[in-house]
């Protein structure tokens, strides 16, 4: 993780997990995180398809000129990325652990700014872990997309949860190049 927003984020979300796998949903106070709340999100999964905004930050609607509610994380991927990013989700929720991503969020005139995105494994109501607290970090000034909405959102890095064999089982390791291999399909 690389923002000092997101390592923020991953601090606090280890010190709601009290011993625990994952902090329930409930444990997030959103004045513990104020400053971070304009591009904070929380994703709730209805199923391997579906993780559903719940909530999105002010900031983070304001890039794409939409409002996020009820829809799904995944629409903002194409094709492989799209499956990239459905593998970290499931690998994260499935194995408790924290993951990321560095995208670009391309505007309709091809301006970019790299974005840093941490996902974190929460806890609903039923104890189960099927919710994600999320944070969309711009890695540069958001300046020049004033007026512009993000059309296209791109990965360029994965960085899947820790834990051996979560995304693809039977692997003791995922590949230590795996991450520029996702980069090279671009």
């Amino acid at each position: 993780m690389r923002h000092p927003q997101t390592r923020a984020l991953h601090a606090y979300w280890q010190t709601r997990r009290h011993g625990g796998a994952a902090p329930l949903r409930a444990d997030i106070e959103p004045q513990d995180i104020s400053e971070l709340l304009g591009y904070v999100f929380i994703l709730w999964r209805a199923d391997s398809q579906h993780h559903l905004f719940r909530l999105a930050g002010t900031h983070l609607c304001d890039l794409y000129k939409r409002e996020f509610r009820d829809q799904n994380f995944l629409s903002l991927w194409r094709g492989h990325d799209r499956t990239h990013v459905q593998a970290v989700l499931e690998a994260s929720i499935s194995g408790t652990s924290p993951a990321s991503m560095v995208a670009r969020a391309v505007s309709m005139d091809q301006r970019e700014l790299p974005v840093e995105i941490a996902l974190f494994p929460l806890r609903g109501p039923s104890g189960e872990i099927d919710r994600m607290l999320g944070l969309f970090q711009p890695l540069d000034s958001t300046e020049g997309f004033k007026g512009r909405p993000v059309v296209r959102t791109a990965l360029r890095e994965i960085h899947p949860p820790v834990q051996p064999g979560t995304i693809f089982p039977g692997l003791a390791q995922p590949s230590e190049n795996w991450v520029q291999r996702v980069a090279n399909d671009q």
